[in-house]
């Protein structure tokens, strides 16, 4: 050990090994030596450059010179409309489930902790299934109603859910 100690003095004898500084928590962030620029720039964006670094209040605070920033709102040359759906399709019903959406239910509706659904994809996969199920539960009173003859009951409940086109295909099967 005596020797360790002896051979690290004589290694360095510029340094006293009591006063010579030694590395902790309390150093400054070394940061490589950078000289201010007029405005640096990496792959076409502005950079903030280093202009030192002091002890402030028992914690080291580093001041940075940001480079000028011009912000220009451009009016949009062009503006685009996209236009209704005319081609005679509807929008679908509320319950109505697109295949990304049956995808979902079956995936993550009834999903146990374990599975690689979001809480969120849990959520909306669980309100689209009780949303198909209650479009299901209207459909059959509408299609018992059409059964029995009754259109303008059926009719009416497809319209009171608020199944636009549950109603007109209702109304079609009438021949109304």
């Amino acid at each position: 050990m005596l020797a360790l100690f002896l051979t690290l003095m004589l290694a360095a004898p510029d340094q006293d090994p009591v006063t010579a500084p030694r590395p902790d928590a309390q150093d400054p962030p070394t940061a490589a030596p950078q000289t201010p620029s007029t405005t640096p720039t990496t792959g076409g964006s502005a950079v903030a450059t280093l202009q030192g670094c002091a002890m402030e209040e028992g914690r080291w605070v580093c001041r940075y010179q940001m480079p000028e920033i011009r912000v220009v709102e451009e009016a949009p040359t062009r503006l685009s409309v996209v236009p209704s759906p005319t081609s005679g399709e509807a929008p679908s019903d509320v319950g109505v489930l697109n295949e990304a959406d049956r995808a979902l239910v079956g995936r993550c509706a009834d999903a146990g902790w374990l599975s690689l659904c979001l809480p969120a994809e849990r959520r909306r996969a669980r309100e689209l299934r009780d949303a198909a199920a209650a479009y299901e539960g209207v459909r059959r009173e509408v299609t018992a109603s059409l059964a029995q003859g009754r259109c303008d009951a059926a009719v009416t409940r497809a319209l009171e859910a608020g199944h636009l086109n549950l109603a007109r295909e209702a109304r079609a099967f009438c021949g109304e």
